[in-house]
């Protein structure tokens, strides 16, 4: 399994909040808004036999529709990843739906919301998407599209990763924190069998 980072990305064009044609994201790469085509290429690499490429899935999110508003819509996008590969996606706030989603060998594209109300982000101080590939005891291991040096020493976020090439690690009530203002907050993927 491959890690995507959209940092490494910034040549590949990724229009997004369409809706607005003259805005700088509509002008924009997958190292500025494809943190979403990231996780789901992860996603991907860990369901679905085969090798999936950055291009293809940047253009399925723009064929969609997931590119209308910044960033990645993945209630859309979900449902193209679902029909274009085989899979089931449930929406969920509930923390329990995405431990059990991993405990059955599915994955969680977790839609953190950054900053908020006194609190600071732990993957992003703005919207950002993240995978999660599997949970032990109170313990995720996540991978992060948009990881850089220092990026969990910051103030804040001290203490609450541990990173180790390219797992971050984080207990999932963090998960739960960094979702409180999104709905939802998990995207839970399986592979039909596991449905």
């Amino acid at each position: 399994m491959r890690y995507w980072n959209q940092l490494d990305w910034p040549d590949v064009p990724y229009p997004t909040n369409m809706k607005d044609p003259q805005s700088e994201m509509a002008k924009g790469n997958i190292a500025r808004a494809g943190c979403g085509i990231c996780s789901a290429a992860m996603m991907l690499d860990a369901l679905v036999e085969g090798v999936h490429e950055m291009r293809d899935l940047r253009d399925l999110a723009v064929s969609c529709g997931a590119n209308m508003d910044p960033g990645t819509d993945m209630k859309i996008f979900g449902k193209a990843l679902c029909e274009a590969y085989g899979l089931r996606m449930v929406m969920s706030n509930d923390l329990k739906d995405l431990t059990d989603c991993l405990k059955a060998g599915g994955k969680v594209i977790v839609n953190t919301g950054g900053d908020h109300d006194g609190y600071t982000g732990v993957f992003s101080h703005g919207g950002h998407y993240i995978l999660v590939l599997s949970v032990h005891d109170d313990t995720a291991a996540v991978l992060d599209p948009s990881w850089k040096e220092g990026k969990y020493e910051e103030e804040g976020r001290q203490g609450k990763v541990r990173f180790s090439w390219p797992f971050a690690y984080c207990n999932v009530r963090i998960l739960e924190e960094d979702t409180q203002n999104r709905d939802p907050g998990y995207y839970c993927f399986y592979r039909m069998e596991e449905a």
